[in-house]
C-alpha cells in the first residue's frame, strides 16, 4: 500500500498493476485526466531507485572476434574487477560444455559475488531444412540445461538469418539486411522461427529459463517482427533482449515499441571507434524509455569498440552506473 501511495503522489493519473508476463510491478497508464501532466525524465528519476535495475557486462565487452582467447574464469575476474554486479557469458567464451567445467564456473561466479544472470547462445532457425532447423533447437535445449546449471535466468537466442551473405562484415556493411534463400520467403522463414521457439518453450518453462529473443540481424532485425513473435507465442519465457545498438534506423522507435516486451538490455559502448560502425546513442533518452515500460532487470554491457578493453570497460561502467542507480 506504501508504494502504491508514493508512486500515486509522485505520478498523478498512475496505478501499479501486476503484470503475469511480465512478472514484477509495472507502472501503467490509467485514467490519466486530461490536464494531468505527463511524467518527465525528472519526476521518472524520482522513483527510479524503487525500481532497482542492476549493471553487468557480458563477457564480450573483454573479447571480441578474432582475438586471443583467455580462460572464462578470467573474463569473470576482469568483469568483478571493473566493478560490474553480474556477467553474461557468451557462448564463445565457453571452454568446454560439460557439467564439472560449468560447476567449477559457478563455484569461482560465486566466490567473486558476480551472478551469472544470461548465457548468450548462436543459433539460426531460418533454415529452409527441417532437420537443419530441429538441430538448431536441440542444440538450444542443452544450452537451457546448462544455464539452469550455472544458475542463469536467461538466455540469448536468436532468430537467425538467412546467410545468402556469407561475410559478416559484409553483412554489417549492408546493415544487416539480406535477400532470402532463392525460391524462398520471409513469411516462410517467420513460421520456421515460430515454431522453432515453440518447440522450445516447454523446456524453457520446465528450466525457469527466459528466452531472450535479441534484436540481432535476421528476422529479428526489426522490432515489427519481433513483436509479431511474441504476440504469437503469448508465453511469459519469451521475451526481448533490448541491445542498444542494434535498431540501426529509426532507433529510438523501435527501442519503444520493443521496451514493454524486453527482460533484458544489452547496451553497447564503442570507445575507440566501433568494430564495425558506431551509434551515438542517447543513453538518458534510453533508460527513460524503458523505465516507462517498466523495465527494472538486467542492463548488460556489451563494448563494441577498439579501444583497450579494461579502459573501455570503465568508461562504459561510468557511463551506465548513474544511469542504472541514479543517485
Amino acid at each position: 500500500m506504501m508504494l502504491r501511495a508514493v508512486v500515486a503522489g509522485v505520478l498523478p493519473g498512475f496505478r501499479l498493476v501486476k503484470d503475469g508476463r511480465q512478472r514484477n510491478l509495472r507502472l501503467a497508464l490509467y485514467r490519466l485526466p486530461v490536464r494531468a501532466p505527463l511524467p518527465t525524465l525528472d519526476l521518472i528519476s524520482m522513483w527510479a531507485h524503487r525500481f532497482p535495475m542492476n549493471l553487468g557486462t557480458s563477457t564480450y565487452s573483454f573479447w571480441h572476434f578474432g582475438e586471443t582467447k583467455q580462460p572464462l574464469a578470467a573474463y569473470l575476474e576482469s568483469a568483478s574487477s571493473a566493478g560490474f554486479e553480474g556477467i553474461e557469458i557468451l557462448e564463445d567464451n565457453v571452454e568446454k560444455a560439460d557439467r564439472d567445467y560449468f560447476l567449477e564456473i559457478k563455484r569461482r561466479s560465486f566466490e567473486l559475488g558476480l551472478p551469472i544472470y544470461c548465457v548468450s547462445v548462436h543459433n539460426n532457425f531460418v533454415k529452409p531444412s527441417k532437420d537443419e532447423r530441429i538441430k538448431e533447437v536441440e542444440k538450444v535445449k542443452k544450452w537451457i540445461e546448462w544455464a539452469s546449471l550455472l544458475g542463469a535466468s536467461a538466455i540469448r537466442v536468436n532468430s537467425g538469418r538467412w546467410a545468402t551473405i556469407r561475410s559478416f562484415d559484409e553483412l554489417m556493411e549492408a546493415k544487416g539486411v539480406e535477400p532470402p534463400v532463392q525460391g524462398y520467403s520471409d513469411e516462410e522463414a517467420f513460421d520456421w522461427v515460430r515454431e522453432c521457439f515453440e518447440l522450445l518453450l516447454p523446456a524453457a518453462t520446465e528450466n525457469g529459463i527466459i528466452l531472450g529473443m535479441e534484436n540481432h540481424w535476421g528476422l529479428s532485425r526489426n522490432a515489427e517482427n519481433m513483436i509479431r513473435l511474441f504476440k504469437s507465442l503469448q508465453s511469459p519465457y519469451f521475451r526481448a533482449i533490448l541491445d542498444t545498438g542494434n535498431f540501426i534506423e529509426r532507433t529510438y522507435e523501435q527501442m519503444e515499441a520493443v521496451a514493454p516486451y524486453t527482460a533484458m538490455v544489452q547496451a553497447k559502448t564503442y570507445y575507440g571507434g566501433g568494430v564495425w560502425y558506431s551509434l551515438d546513442i542517447d543513453y538518458p533518452r534510453v533508460f527513460g524509455i524503458i523505465r516507462k515500460a517498466g523495465f527494472n532487470g538486467w542492463v548488460s554491457l556489451e563494448f563494441e569498440g577498439k579501444e583497450e578493453h579494461a579502459t573501455a570497460a570503465a568508461k562504459s561502467r561510468e557511463l551506465l552506473w548513474p544511469l542504472v542507480h541514479p543517485a
